[in-house]
């Protein structure tokens, strides 16, 4: 079996198609899979390369002008394809539209698989809604965005399957996007992920250390954390605020962090390795995930894996014997985003999360992900 993998992210760029792919690619080919991987990154040319792992990957240069790099990655879609078995795209926009343009002369069996919905993001960023995605299909939309909808919905209706991360985006998506029960099913994450050994260090019980990591948009919701943090120091000045990763809203933080006078309290440590997040994961007091929603919360799970007391949105994507057991907040509330962390200056109840945390049994991993993945191409090629 032949696959043909298109992703927008690949390492070492970082974000949930990234650490995906990579990992699903190099369980497979352990498998026997032959797998290509088209991407895009930071070359200047047009690239291919066999991985240490085992697969083949190409290189879409980013350095392109955006018409011409999209136009590349239909080509080389179309170049390699005839080769393959199947297309599985992760990514509904960037690379699932020329995947399914170059379908129509291909005609290969089409997967696509969301860990999110980049149509309420990027009206997010355009401040065109403030709601959280279960509400913004309720609204109206603008013509732009009306012109997305239908290219997305093209895309979906080309595919034999449409594969959710988790249950509470496939629920969304079969209620007002193109998508039908028999092509939709939900392969969640793995839970039990692998980390660095020597990141992990106990943290320093002097310092009350709050962190969070992820790219920073509207939709992580971090100017009401940054206000929460603010109104939090004048119950124990002794925190501090890490917030990991880069994005658009770091103009707009660092103004507020200025206004706030959060000063020394508030600390942006930039895009980390997985072994330096692992690490400064590992000596926090707490970990928080305040966005408006999060269909694929990799920060929580690499939190949970080092059993790491966690805050995060109640409008999550992850199972329900997990999220049953955190301590869940109303993104759009700040008073319960102050409760919930003030909550946990006590001792005892400090200690008590831990101890749940520390109970949770994360048993699903990448191998279950891989054979999950094999069943089901070879159930498609069958056909």
């Amino acid at each position: 079996m032949r696959v043909l993998i298109a992703t927008p992210l690949f390492p070492p760029d970082i974000g949930g198609p990234a650490t995906y792919v990579f990992n699903l690619a190099q369980k497979l080919a352990k498998r026997g899979v032959e797998v290509l991987v088209i991407s895009f990154g930071q070359t200047s040319n047009l690239l291919w390369e066999r991985n240490e792992n085992g697969f083949e990957k190409i290189t879409v240069p980013l350095e392109i002008g955006k018409g011409l790099r999209h136009i590349s990655f239909f080509w080389q879609i179309l170049q390699n394809g005839h080769d393959c078995d199947l297309i599985y795209s992760h990514d509904l926009w960037s690379v699932g539209l020329p995947a399914r343009l170059a379908n129509i002369f291909l005609k290969k069996p089409l997967i696509i698989r969301l860990g999110g919905d980049s149509l309420w993001e990027v009206a997010l960023e355009r401040g065109l809604t403030q709601a959280i995605l279960p509400d913004y299909y309720e609204q109206s939309k603008t013509d732009r965005e009306g012109f997305s909808l239908v290219l997305q919905n093209f895309v979906l209706q080309g595919c034999g399957k449409v594969i959710f991360s988790s249950a509470f985006l496939q629920d969304i998506f079969l209620r007002y996007r193109s998508v039908t029960q028999e092509q939709a099913m939900v392969l969640e994450n793995p839970q039990k992920i692998a980390l660095v050994n020597s990141a992990i260090e106990p943290p320093n019980n002097q310092l009350l250390v709050v962190l969070f990591a992820g790219r920073l948009t509207k939709c992580k919701n971090l100017e009401r954390l940054l206000k929460v943090f603010s109104a939090l120091l004048k119950v124990n000045p002794q925190m501090i605020l890490k917030i990991a990763g880069s994005g658009p809203r770091m103009e707009s933080l660092l103004d507020l962090a200025v206004r706030g006078g959060l000063g020394v309290r508030l600390k942006f440590i930039g895009v980390l390795s997985p072994a330096e997040l692992a690490k400064e994961i590992a000596q926090s007091w707490l970990c928080v995930l305040p966005s408006l929603s999060e269909v694929s919360p990799n920060f929580a799970l690499e939190c949970l894996n080092l059993k790491k007391p966690l805050i995060l949105t109640k409008h999550n994507g992850l199972a329900e014997n997990i999220k049953s057991k955190l301590i869940l907040i109303d993104p759009l509330n700040e008073q319960d985003i102050y409760q919930a962390i003030a909550g946990l200056l006590d001792s005892q109840k400090y200690q008590a999360y831990c101890e749940t945390i520390a109970s949770l049994e994360l048993a699903r991993t990448w191998d279950d992900v891989a054979n999950e993945h094999i069943k089901l191409f070879e159930a498609i090629c069958q056909k």
